[in-house]
């Protein structure tokens, strides 16, 4: 569809155009016309805002979230009177790119009833998980795995360990792109797999950055006894690793290419925003453009990607974080917001992601985030030096300093505002702490 999706009004009567590009989960661009009609306007304009939606694939909801940030993001700069760029002309992109039509796995809640109502939104859930998961296997593969998890709420040891060593095979094939981290053996899984049956949880690490090699290890979960293990939180881990796997292509494949192209043919401002699985989409646009000069700023909203994706040394492995390389690619720093009240990324996220040994062998425990643990639940680890944790300011009183070399700023959204959290769960991600961040990265003083 060409043409804006929605105009919002700014100051003077001038407008904000909305544009929203579909992408297939390959990266394949459904909005040819739209996209084109963005580079034709790049001309006329001085800041691109490209947004990208983590957990969810429902068109609707996608613009929902989109309306209600900008929304908010303009109120608040009128209010406020937060200055801008003398030419200050925006273009939004909102990306639209499939994900799945349920909340983020463990979002809802820990535990899927062992029989759900048929006509609810868990057992549809089950089968979405089930029909994403099975995509993947070959046909005989897939035979193998309906025939041992279909329908069922607990299978034995044996049944689990042929299952696990099913879908690592397909969808966990080599290292973790965030991390470096070779995936965990499927013997190695079924630990993981009881301590997400056991409702996983977490004790937050003290000082990630003085984190070492050296460190000991955490106490670790056993696996399940005697009652065997549920299937459904082997889709669940499964369906995190797709997902991943996937927001990694549409940003690399799909908008990669445009990133590119508003940085090689155009001298606009680009500010790059992602939420959940979105800021692996925007990490992955950024860090494959390879780009004839920096964007302007990316804002990352609890990120569902590795904490050591920006570090220079991956607990001490010798590798780099994936995204070190974006570190680079920005004008300004890169605010990352992180926080506790986030529980699919505090308590779950580094359950279902933990490699295989990274790092000395034994230092990361099960329930243990210091190495497998989500950037937006923890904040980041292995950038000492150039990074700093800042609570969220306060709107319209306090500022972030992005001077003095960071680059990056960990937001701490756990801090209460008003009586609230900054950022109170994993979808609490358009409220004014979130808007101001955004504020600080667009304003020109």
């Amino acid at each position: 569809m060409s043409g804006p999706f929605q105009q919002f009004p700014l100051d003077g009567g001038a407008t904000a155009d909305l544009y929203l590009l579909r992408y297939d989960q390959d990266g394949g661009r459904r909005s040819p016309l739209a996209e084109q009609e963005i580079k034709d306007r790049l001309g006329g304009v001085g800041d691109v805002f490209l947004f990208s939606h983590g957990w969810n694939n429902i068109f609707a909801q996608a613009l929902d979230r989109y309306r209600n940030f900008i929304g908010g993001f303009i109120a608040q700069r009128q209010q406020f009177a937060v200055p801008v760029p003398a030419d200050y002309k925006p273009l939004l992109i909102g990306v639209v790119w499939p994900s799945t039509s349920f909340v983020m796995p463990w979002e809802a809640g820990p535990k899927i009833a062992a029989d759900p109502d048929p006509d609810g939104s868990q057992a549809r859930q089950v089968e979405e998980m089930l029909g994403l998961v099975t995509a993947s296997l070959g046909a005989e593969a897939d035979a193998e795995f309906v025939e041992l998890v279909d329908g069922r709420s607990v299978i034995d040891a044996d049944a689990a360990l042929r299952a696990a060593r099913i879908v690592l095979g397909a969808l966990r094939t080599g290292p973790d792109p965030d991390d470096h981290s070779a995936p965990p053996g499927a013997e190695e899984f079924l630990t993981l797999w009881a301590a997400l049956d056991a409702g996983g949880g977490a004790v937050a690490p003290a000082d990630p950055d003085d984190f070492g090699v050296a460190g000991g290890p955490s106490p670790g979960l056993a696996v399940a006894g005697g009652g065997g293990f549920d299937p459904r939180d082997l889709l669940r881990a499964a369906t995190v690793w797709k997902m991943k796997a996937r927001a990694g292509e549409v940003g690399s494949k799909g908008v990669g290419p445009l990133v590119t192209h508003i940085l090689r043919e155009s001298g606009v401002r680009l500010h790059l925003v992602g939420h959940s699985f979105g800021a692996k989409v925007v990490l992955s646009a950024l860090a494959s453009a390879a780009p004839s000069r920096p964007a302007r700023s990316m804002l990352l909203l609890q990120a569902a990607v590795n904490r050591w994706c920006f570090a220079a040394d991956v607990a001490g492995t010798g590798h780099p974080g994936g995204y070190r390389s974006v570190l680079d690619l920005l004008e300004r720093p890169l605010l990352t917001t992180f926080s506790a009240f986030d529980d699919p990324l505090t308590k779950f996220f580094h359950l279902a992601m933990r490699g295989s040994q990274l790092g000395e062998p034994g230092i990361a425990a099960i329930g243990d985030p210091e190495l497998y643990g989500a950037l937006g639940g923890f904040g980041p680890a292995g950038v000492k030096g150039s990074s700093a944790r800042r609570p969220a300011a306060v709107p319209g009183s306090e500022r972030y300093d992005l001077g003095g070399g960071l680059r990056v700023i960990a937001v701490d959204g756990g801090i209460a505002i008003d009586g609230k959290p900054a950022v109170g769960g994993h979808g609490d991600v358009s409220n004014p702490a979130t808007w101001w961040a955004l504020q600080a990265l667009v304003r020109p003083d």
